[in-house]
């Protein structure tokens, strides 16, 4: 590569230092004068948040006094928005504690609605456009909390349907270890209605969302499942079994509809592959590009950024501008991948309207993009 090379600063943790107060805004008319008709009514609040306040670099939250999410400007680091989610993962008791994780929630396509894996059920909720924060309406949870041979029954590993249009996720007995465990759906419009079985996978099945989060976030030291499942475009089952390359040193899993998902690199374009990634923070100078077929076959690997003298630590793809993003030290870069070009500097920082207070944990997720529809 050529070019000057830029000056990168460490990694500096986050701290997040003031509570935000989200309050919706109501504007009505002026009040008419005596004897004059009464203005027209304000026109009605939205009742969705735009889609581009829920797109961008997601950043996840989790503090003492909750947990949220902001999504921000790709370009320049701006904060869109700002969610709540502490109703949602809130116990009865009161106390949040801090083991709201973020692989334990999961999340519809268009963010509309979330599920939380909590205390053997699932807390629902749906967004709420005026006060951005997601509310509480109900617990997806067995009918029976225990069977004579089988003992507890848990709901676990949420997700929803590529459409939005279901809640799936796993049904687990506390003691029946030799046995798959049977996955459920419910229909988000009724998710306190009667489950559907869709079919079985191994018990302790993970998701793609808990794969995405632990690659995305740079954990994967985590052991991880042996097995994810997943849902098709038209709504089937399909289990995916993980795979560990010997000879490439690759980890992913895979399924006969769904192909390659990785976990020791990140996908970029279709079949396209970037890595391998260190999970344990460390920082690394070659960036690799690799080719996998959907039977896991490895091409064309090669050297696609020699970042000699700069250390990135993190990588994220955004596919809707066909690029990197990349990050050394605590700066942001855009890379085009084949490309010729030094990655271009966006910013230093992510920066906020408004910080909640208290958290002890701040991970960047990925790059989401706009969901019309």
């Amino acid at each position: 590569m050529t070019g000057e090379k830029v000056t990168l600063k460490r990694i500096a943790p986050v701290f997040l230092a003031t509570m935000l107060a989200l309050t919706a805004c109501n504007s009505g008319g002026d009040e008419a004068a005596p004897g004059e008709a009464p203005q027209a009514d304000a026109a009605p609040e939205e009742d969705t948040i735009p889609a581009e306040e829920l797109s961008g670099l997601l950043e996840y939250h989790r503090g003492t006094r909750g947990v949220f999410l902001t999504f921000h400007d790709v370009e320049d680091g701006t904060q869109r928005s700002l969610i709540d989610l502490t109703d949602l993962a809130l116990a009865e008791t009161g106390g949040m504690g801090i083991e709201a994780f973020w692989d334990r929630f999961a999340f519809s396509p268009d963010f509309r609605f979330a599920a939380y894996e909590h205390d053997g059920g699932l807390r629902f909720g749906e967004l709420n456009a005026q006060t951005y924060s997601y509310d509480w309406t109900g617990v997806v949870e067995p009918q029976e909390s225990t069977t004579f041979s089988g003992g507890a029954i848990e709901y676990l590993s949420p997700q929803f349907s590529p459409d939005g249009s279901q809640l799936w996720f796993e049904e687990q007995h506390e003691n029946r270890e030799e046995e798959d465990s049977r996955i459920f759906s419910v229909d988000v419009t009724d998710p306190k209605g009667e489950p559907e079985h869709q079919g079985d996978a191994p018990r302790d099945v993970g998701t793609i969302h808990e794969v995405d989060s632990r690659v995305l976030s740079g954990q994967g030291t985590w052991r991880g499942p042996d097995n994810v499942y997943t849902i098709t475009e038209d709504n089937q089952l399909e289990v995916l079994e993980r795979v560990n390359d010997e000879e490439t040193g690759l980890d992913y899993f895979i399924g006969d509809t769904t192909g390659v998902v990785p976990w020791s690199f990140v996908e970029g374009a279709p079949g396209q592959f970037f890595g391998p990634i260190g999970f344990d923070r460390s920082t690394f100078t070659e960036l690799h590009s690799l080719s996998v077929s959907d039977d896991g076959t490895v091409s064309d690997d090669g050297i696609d950024l020699e970042a000699t003298g700069n250390s990135i630590s993190r990588v994220w793809a955004d596919k809707e501008h066909d690029r990197l993003i990349l990050l050394a030290g605590s700066s942001y870069f855009a890379y085009a991948p084949g490309s010729d070009d030094e990655p271009v500097a966006l910013f230093d920082d992510l920066t906020y309207e408004g910080r909640p207070e208290g958290t002890v944990q701040t991970e960047v997720l990925g790059v989401y993009p706009v969901h019309n529809g």
